[in-house]
Order: structure tokens, then sequence, then C-alpha cells
């Protein structure tokens, strides 16, 4: 599913004009689809709409109409009078009023008829504002829009809640905290990005009549990732495969006190169907591994408090030639001899790699080695990791991450990663992917661990890092909510992600 900015919204409706999609079609259209979709989900009786000037009232008081027409009782109400209405939304209104004589009426300075009225109504459609706000609300507008969240009603807003800024997650000020959105032809990034995308309730994307080849003209910002792109590109296995078929993933990560990170990453890649697993960590992990993980080979590499030396290189670069992936960085700690380790390993590694926590620390001053990792590399960062490697604020990343992401994968030839809500996933071509999966449940130490082990696996396999990324983050935010269906968010552990992968993995292939 496509995601637009509202300028690409705009656009797409200029050219469906252009190309004899009358606008009046275009919005009959939409606001059917947001009645539909009221219908769709409760039993309605009474509802209110408000209209603003713009194409969301409009839609607004279509979908009033047609409520009317199949026998739902309606009032709607308008920003202003309705000689002062766009042309379209005029249309629209008059229509309603001549369908249900006496329902339109413009809204009053006090309020006070809107307030009866949505003390009526079990329902209200916001179609006050829509995808070009730009600022705080202010006057009637946001004391509209405080009324209608004070309301005992269910919410249901048209394309975006009136208050939000369309092509970002902040918060402006005051904003409809809708039930439901009904959005039109594509995601937004607010219907997306955190905190806007918690006004939006439940989001139903609808089709609003463009043409196919202008749709195709108009590139999206970002697509989102559901189930049936992640059941495309799940590598397939072919049934006489054995496990060379199935990939040899060389695994560099752990520490004194960080066992648990290595432990995890391996459990994941073997989760995802890696053939064999080897995984090298300091030699003073290594009675632990051998009883903690059956099946894997481990390589004892020389260690000096608990961390890796210069040294591991000798024993690692044999390895590192059989391997067809390298996944390094869980639990390696921020040694400096430890930096050192992973900077050589990257200089020499010929394979796909994936570079997770401690392994991007080192990183930072040497971004010019990812030159040569180009398409074949897959960074896992959360925020704060790549605010580093940037030297931008962690929250200015977070805020901007479909822009981030695109630049730096762009810039450097790789794929990147960022964790988070969604998590953004950025290709070397530039194009960005928005995770639909997850919850709090993954919001626990350890989780990422698993994350990269899962992605190795999955490249390991057969998948491209672009896919292997995207099949990682989709797959293992699909696990928490598969878990979060008899659990508590807040209870679950990465331990539980490992023993519960099987079944999100198969849901994926038997959809």
């Amino acid at each position: 599913m496509n995601v637009l900015s509202a300028a690409q919204i705009k656009e797409l409706d200029r050219r469906s004009v252009e190309e004899g999609i009358p606008e009046s079609t275009l919005m009959e259209t939409a606001g059917g689809a947001v009645a539909e979709a009221i219908e769709r989900r409760t039993a309605i009786h009474k509802v209110v709409a408000i209209a603003g000037k713009g194409g969301n009232g409009g839609d607004a008081l279509v979908a009033a109409r047609r409520l009317y027409e199949r026998g739902i009782e309606v009032r709607a109400f308008t920003i202003a009078p309705l000689n002062d209405l766009a042309p379209l939304t005029k249309e629209k209104a008059d229509l309603l009023h001549k369908a249900a004589p006496g329902a339109v009426s413009a809204i009053s300075e006090d309020l006070v008829a809107f307030e009866e009225a949505l003390s009526w109504a079990d329902c209200v459609i916001d179609g006050l504002l829509g995808i070009g706000v730009d600022r705080p609300l202010q006057g009637q507008y946001e004391a509209l829009v405080r009324a209608i969240n004070r309301a005992q009603v269910i919410r249901v807003a048209v394309d975006l809640p009136s208050g939000l800024t369309a092509d970002r997650g902040t918060l402006l000020g005051e904003a409809v905290k809708a039930d439901l959105t009904v959005c039109m032809a594509a995601y937004k990034p607010a219907h997306l990005l955190y905190p806007a995308r918690e006004f939006c309730g439940e989001i139903e994307v609808v089709p609003v009549g463009y043409p196919p080849q202008v749709k195709e003209e108009v590139l999206p910002i970002a697509s989102v990732v559901e189930r049936d792109w992640a059941h495309t590109h799940l590598p397939v296995r072919p049934p006489d495969g054995h496990k060379g078929a199935f990939g040899r993933v060389l695994i560099v990560a752990g520490s004194t006190g960080m066992s648990g990170a290595a432990i995890l990453c391996v459990k994941g890649a073997l989760r995802a169907g890696a053939g064999l697993v080897t995984l090298a960590s300091p030699s003073v992990l290594n009675p632990i591994l051998e009883v903690v993980l059956p099946e894997v080979i481990t390589i004892p590499l020389p260690d000096e408090d608990g961390h890796l030396t210069e040294a591991a290189l000798d024993r690692l670069i044999p390895v590192l030639d059989r391997a067809d992936l390298l996944a390094v960085g869980p639990g390696l700690s921020r040694d400096p001899a430890v930096g050192l380790v992973v900077l050589d390993l990257l200089k020499r590694v010929e394979v796909p790699v994936v570079i997770d926590a401690d392994g991007l620390f080192p990183l930072a001053d040497h971004l010019d080695l990812l030159g040569r990792l180009s398409g074949r590399a897959v960074l896992t960062p959360h925020p704060g990791e790549l605010s580093r490697l940037l030297g931008r604020a962690a929250e200015e990343v977070d805020r901007n991450r479909i822009e981030v992401v695109r630049a730096f994968a762009r810039e450097h030839g790789i794929v990147l990663l960022l964790k988070g809500r969604p998590t953004a996933i950025g290709t070397p071509e530039g194009e960005v992917y928005l995770n639909s999966t997850g919850n709090t449940g993954l919001a626990t130490g350890g989780s990422g661990d698993v994350l990269t082990g899962l992605i190795a696996g999955l490249m390991a396999g057969g998948a491209t890092p672009t896919e292997g990324a995207i099949l990682g983050a989709y797959l293992h935010g699909a696990t928490a909510d598969l878990l979060a269906r008899d659990r508590a968010e807040r209870s679950i552990i990465p331990s539980d992600l490992i023993g519960a992968l099987p079944y999100a993995i198969a849901e994926v292939e038997r959809c």
C-alpha cells in the first residue's frame, strides 16, 4: 500500500480531473466510501456531520446524505454559511438539504446547537479540515475539535483527523481523536507516524476512482509492508534443499555480561531457516554457549576482560571465507579493541553483512567503509545509534524518519532499517518501506538481537538485503502481534519471540 504526501494527493486530484473524471464524481465516491465504512462497523442510528469549506467538508456532506438515504437520522453543520463554502461543497450541502430538508445549518458562534447534536448522535463525521493543515488550530476550529473529543460518540474522520498535518507525525495542537479514519486512496505519513498515528484510530484505505494510469505516474514517498508483500517475498525453500542450500551464517557477537545478545541473535537466524550458523564469541563465553546452543558451531576467540582483542582476527578470517553472510554487533561491547576488529572485518568481508548494535559504534568515524559494502549491507540502528552516525539529535532523526532513511541509504548504497514505530527501511534506490506490524512488546532489551539474526537467516536463505530487512521487520513485528493475542504486550520478552517465530512465519507462508 502506497504512502502519498498532501501535495501528491492534490496532484492526483488535478490529473484525474484533466483525464475527464469530474471532481464531483470523486467527491461522491469518497463520501460514499465513508458512509459504507460507518455502516460496516457498528449499528449507527443518528449521525452528525461537521463540514469545512473545502473538499473534506463536501465528502462529509455526501456521507451524511448517503446515510440518510439508508434510513439513518442525520444532522449536518457547515463551518460557514452555505454561500461561503467552496462551490462543490455548497452543491453537496444543497443536495443533502433537498433530500433531508432542515438537516443542514451553519455552525453558530456559541456552538450550542452543535453540542446538542453531538449529545443526540451515535456518531460524528469529521470533515472539518483536510490534508492542508500546517499550523495549530485556533478560535472556532479549536473549540469544535474540543467539543468533538468531549462527546460520547463514535468519531469518524474523513481522510485525516482535523488538526493533524498530513506529512508529519508531530502534533501541532488540538486534533480530533478519531475511532475510525477513512483514508482516501493511500496512506498519508500522519496515518503511520507517531504520535499522530494515535489520533487516527482504526484506518481503512478506500479507493476514490483515480484513473489507474494517473496513480502509476505519481510515485509514492513510501510503501507500507503488509502480509501479502511478505508472503510473496519469502525465500523459496526447495524440497530437496540441504543445509548448504539454505546458507551459512557467521555471527560475531557477545561479551561478558552480554552473552544473551549473541544467543538471541543465533536463535533468530536459526528460526529464519539458516542452514548452518556459526557463532564467534570471546572464549570466556564458550562453556555457556556450548550448552545453550547445541545447534550451532561455536568459535572461541581471543579475549581480554570478556571482550574480543585484535588477535581475534587471525581466527575469524578463515571462518569468514567460508560464510555466505556475516552478522556483527550484538553484545560485542564498545571497547576500542572490539571496534578495530569490526572495522577490519568490514574491510575484508566480501559477502552480504548485517551490522547492528555495537557493530555500528565504530562506524561513526568510518562511514566511508560503507562504500565498499554497497548493495550488500543492512544496518539496523535505533534512532540513538543513527543519530551518532549522522551527528544529529535522536529526536530529529525519529521525527523525520522517512526522509532520513531515504537519504542515508541512497547516499551510502546500503539498506538502512531504522527501528521504531513504524520501523522504516530505506534502500539504495531511494525507496522507503514502513512496517505495519509490531507493538510495545518489542520495546525490551534483546528484541533487536532477535531481529538481527532473523534478517541474517532470511538473507542466507536467498532474500536480497532489501527483502531480508523488510521481511525481518515484518515477521519480527508479526510475532509480537501474535503473542499479544493472548497475553499482555508488557509481558512479552525476546525469548517469547524465538518460540513464536515459527507460528508467525507459518501464518505468512499460508496466507
